[in-house]
């Protein structure tokens, strides 16, 4: 039977018509199966063209109708749905629910899964090996996190490189720099360090290419997100092998290939793929946390006096050290963490706190008595909560020592958050800080394992800053 190519054409448009006449529905006016008794922020008359503009809204407003829901509805213990273009409605819950939320088990509710919508984790993480295997973290805690201590003169080094290259070496004049592409570079340079070693660290093509990747990533995967799964392709991969000794990144995958007995994971293709996505995980997020960071310090009227008593800290630590930037002296290095820590509480990298998926099959019951149907995302939003004055007195102010003991705050506020000493810990999570999400996936992408080297690599360039900088 042979079809004109008229009917053909007739039918392709038909396909298409259905299906874009479908996902416009199915994106901008579609409850989602969600109970008509939870409120849609930006759409309170509950009409489908209220929601279909709400959403629309959400691509450039976001952040608006996080606030918005948090004052009206999660401030009086009520959940409510936060339209988004890109990813699709999500059930914000008051922070009452927070406790529920993270002891539900993972046949439950899944972060990962959420985590993979975000990022469109099958097309931007490059291989489909990348998202499903645990290659990143079995190989960076079994050699990374081990050799860690070996790599702090490295690090050191780089540091002083980095930073010499981009905010340069002159005492006299004033030397004007870009707080984001400055810190690229530099979070780059000492990340990759690390991960690939010296001299390819300094490489500019490499890095030029390490710092494309990780800053398209997140950009590209909002974009995918809004086209329909039937015109997204499927990714590809051209295996090939190699063998190159080398006390790596590469090598450890390569031995880690071995002792699973998995020639398919050590092929250069999958090789250089992970190794893009790790310049992601370890990139981008560090960069733009040290960027605000740099323009909170700039901004701060006592400046001169905040480095002085940091620097003093940082100096009186690195003494009984040997002058050795180790992971205890870091510890408590607790004035730096906090500048840190409230940083981070004011510009945090995502607004999403903690983040998931109802993957059970028959749903789950809210504690509110919603029901949320399988592939409802349901969580609670960071910045809102960051932004409190109920939480955080003065929460639009930046407050360097705020999480000091010292600083007029004891930050003790829930189950999970502990004081260590004099202050905080950069690393701890709770329902009020959750620039790190909170909970058993703390951070906001699967790719848990470099969150091991960013917590230790975080404080050292703003320790050089303070001790070599005026």
């Amino acid at each position: 039977m042979h079809l004109s190519s008229a009917l053909v054409v007739a039918l392709l448009v038909a396909f298409l018509v259905t299906s874009t006449s479908r996902y416009i529905y199915t994106r901008y006016f579609s409850r989602r199966a969600l109970p008509s008794s939870l409120p849609w922020v930006g759409a309170e008359d509950g009409s489908c063209f209220s929601r279909a503009r709400a959403t629309l809204r959400s691509f450039w407003h976001t952040r608006e109708l996080v606030f918005e829901g948090y004052e009206k509805y999660s401030k009086k213990g009520l959940p409510f749905v936060l339209p988004n273009i890109t990813t699709g409605p999500e059930v914000i819950l008051p922070m009452s629910q927070m406790e529920w939320l993270l002891k539900q088990k993972e046949t439950v509710l899944d972060q990962n899964e959420v985590n993979r919508s975000f990022l469109q984790a099958d097309y931007t993480m490059l291989h489909p090996k990348v998202v499903t295997d645990t290659v990143h973290e079995d190989v960076i805690r079994k050699e990374l996190t081990k050799m860690l201590g070996d790599y702090t003169a490295d690090v050191i080094d780089e540091i002083d490189y980095a930073f010499r290259k981009n905010w340069g070496v002159d005492t006299k004049e004033w030397t004007e720099i870009t707080s984001y592409y400055s810190m690229l570079d530099i979070i780059a340079r000492i990340s990759n360090r690390v991960i690939v070693g010296f001299p390819l660290c300094r490489n500019e093509e490499y890095l030029s290419h390490a710092k494309q990747f990780a800053r398209w990533v997140v950009v590209e995967a909002a974009f995918i997100a809004m086209v329909p799964k039937t015109l997204k392709g499927s990714p590809i991969s051209t295996p090939q092998t190699t063998d190159n000794p080398q006390n790596d990144y590469i090598q450890w995958s390569i031995d880690h290939s071995y002792d699973r007995k998995d020639r398919s994971l050590r092929t250069v293709d999958i090789i250089n793929k992970r190794l893009s996505v790790i310049q992601f995980a370890v990139i981008q997020s560090s960069t733009i946390t040290l960027a605000n960071l740099a323009l909170d310090l700039a901004s701060y009227p006592e400046l001169p006096s905040m480095f002085s008593h940091i620097r003093f800290e940082v100096l009186n630590e690195l003494q009984t050290t040997g002058g050795e930037w180790t992971k205890e002296a870091l510890a408590r290095m607790v004035s730096l963490d906090s500048v840190l820590r409230e940083s981070m509480r004011m510009w945090g990298f995502v607004s999403r706190g903690v983040m998931k998926e109802v993957v059970a099959k028959k749903g789950v019951t809210l504690p509110s008595g919603h029901h949320l149907p399988r592939g409802t995302k349901v969580g609670v939003h960071a910045s809102p909560v960051h932004r409190d004055d109920d939480i955080y007195p003065d929460a639009l102010e930046f407050k360097p020592f705020r999480f000091c003991l010292n600083g007029g705050l004891r930050m003790v506020d829930d189950y999970s958050e502990k004081v260590v000493g004099n202050g905080i810990p950069l690393v701890t999570t709770s329902s009020n800080f959750m620039a790190f999400s909170h909970g058993r996936h703390a951070w906001y992408i699967s790719l848990r394992s470099p969150f091991v080297f960013r917590l230790q690599a975080l404080p050292r360039p703003p320790g050089y800053i303070v001790v070599n900088q005026d």
